[in-house]
């Protein structure tokens, strides 16, 4: 893993950002303005939760097109072109004031943030470091678990000094500050790596040139594939379930009886989980390959949400953030490399944002079906419960899909 930092740190590092970066659009930065969004709307958490799930909706739909910009556009662009729209967002959300602004800045960053930057990303690291994929994958996505480190802390401390308006327009010009310059710099001569990545694309694998590297998929052949409708479910528990707890991590930390600053401190524990989790994984997934995670990846989530619905102290708390550190961990390693590994890298992005859509209406319908259910007085004990059974029945359809998959679809006659 060292020889690879080494050799292809610029490029590392630009994933790095991209998904430390992404926090404006994350449900766990975005969830602790709930409060005060809630107070200066007069909106109940059932209505915010709708106005957010509908942005997010939106943005899954608009994402089967705009993801597929990750094959047709120069990545230092169209990265460029995300970072100031995503600023833009930043910027519209700290003047939010009615219902509709709020939408249209939501909207701005789960598209941008939550969607683009991590298909960027993640396509870059998997399409440029294919024989690393798994390490690179790991290596990049560690700027998610960072930021979830370190901002929770730093945004209530901020929250408390200047107000949530004003946080997001600190927010919104670092971003900008610091992106733009950053990606100029991390990919320059990024040109002739992409050229490289064509020619190698279509180069046989063997003196006979019969044979390619690997079936390319389009997106249209994955959508008649039956094997995307059995494994998508388990990668995509992890966001459904975690987004819908940590949106309402408020009401949760108060049907808890816990204090929200403890809560949030937490976060760095989960934080240094899910980081080593990452690197193990990365590992594991170059060594083994990513298909055969992907029954396994939510299981630590499902035993954590068991663990906090029977916790009444904020050492249940830590376990649940633990377990799911270990999930996530998994998840944000393996999704992009599976999706590699079943249908290849020329149409990746694409393919990815089939994936992207699906995981951005898990993570729309989750707040709003937690936020009805808080509305109408469930518990979110029982939440965790039932949370956790869906877990178990998608890893289980996952595992069954693994072992029934043709084995034979790594390459292609021609």
């Amino acid at each position: 893993m060292l020889k690879l930092i080494r050799s292809e740190w610029q490029l590392l590092l630009f994933g790095f950002l991209m998904t430390f970066w992404s926090s404006p659009g994350q449900t766990f930065l975005i969830s602790l303005f709930s409060g005060e969004l809630r107070a200066d709307l007069g909106l109940s958490d059932g209505e915010f939760a709708g106005v957010y799930s509908l942005a997010t909706l939106l943005s899954a739909i608009t994402m089967i097109w705009s993801g597929a910009l990750a094959d047709r556009v120069d990545l230092k662009k169209l990265s460029l072109a995300i970072v100031l729209g995503l600023g833009l967002g930043c910027a519209m959300m700290s003047f939010s004031d009615s219902i509709i602004t709020l939408l249209v800045s939501l909207f701005l960053l789960r598209q941008l943030g939550q969607g683009l930057m991590f298909i960027v990303s993640s396509t870059a690291m998997v399409r440029y470091l294919d024989e690393h994929k798994g390490k690179a994958s790991a290596l990049a996505s560690m700027g998610y678990a960072v930021a979830e480190a370190v901002m929770p802390s730093m945004l209530v401390a901020l929250l408390l000094w200047v107000g949530w308006r004003q946080s997001w327009q600190i927010a919104g010009v670092l971003l900008v500050v610091f992106m733009v310059p950053a990606i100029l710099y991390l990919l320059r001569g990024h040109g002739q790596r992409h050229d490289d990545y064509l020619t190698q694309l279509r180069q046989p694998v063997a003196d006979d040139a019969r044979v390619y590297r690997r079936r390319q998929w389009t997106r249209a052949e994955v959508i008649r594939d039956r094997y995307f409708y059995l494994f998508a479910p388990g990668l995509m528990s992890q966001p459904l379930m975690f987004t819908g707890f940590i949106f309402h991590q408020v009401h949760l930390v108060e049907s808890k009886g816990w204090p929200l600053i403890g809560w949030a401190a937490l976060f760095s524990l989960y934080a240094v989980v899910s980081v080593a989790t990452k690197l193990v994984s990365g590992v594991l997934i170059d060594r083994y390959g990513a298909i055969r995670m992907v029954p396994l990846v939510a299981l630590p989530m499902g035993v954590g949400l068991i663990v906090l619905a029977f916790s009444t102290s904020l050492v249940g708390a830590a376990i649940f953030l633990v377990l799911t550190g270990i999930t996530v961990g998994y998840q944000s390693t393996t999704t992009a490399p599976f999706w590699s590994e079943m249908y290849g890298n020329q149409h990746l992005g694409a393919i990815k944002s089939l994936g992207a859509a699906a995981m951005v209406f898990c993570t729309a319908l989750s707040p709003i079906v937690i936020g009805w259910q808080i509305d109408i007085g469930t518990s979110m004990d029982t939440l965790a419960i039932a949370s956790a059974v869906y877990i178990f029945l998608t890893s289980g359809l996952a595992y069954y899909a693994y072992r029934s998959r043709p084995r034979s679809v790594v390459s292609q006659q021609v």
